[in-house]
C-alpha cells in the first residue's frame, strides 16, 4: 500500500500536515485528503510535487490571491 504524508510549502519550509494520505482529490481552490482512518481535511493550496517513488510524499502550496 502507497501512503504519503502532505506538507504546505511556506516561505521555503515544508510544514507537515497530514501522515498516511491515501487519497488526494482536488476541489476548487484547494486539495481534500483522506487518511488511512478515513479522515478528511480541505486545504487550500495548489500541488507544488508529487513524489511516489523515493519518499512517498505530496507537497502543496498555499493558492496565491488573485
Amino acid at each position: 500500500m502507497c501512503l504519503s504524508t502532505v506538507f504546505m510549502h511556506v516561505d521555503n519550509t515544508d510544514r507537515e500536515i497530514m501522515r498516511d494520505v491515501a487519497r488526494v482529490e482536488a476541489e476548487g481552490g484547494g486539495v481534500w485528503l483522506t487518511n488511512l482512518f478515513g479522515e478528511k481535511r480541505f486545504v487550500e493550496g495548489t500541488v507544488r510535487t508529487i513524489d511516489l517513488i523515493d519518499e512517498h510524499l505530496v507537497v502543496l502550496e498555499p493558492s496565491r490571491a488573485g
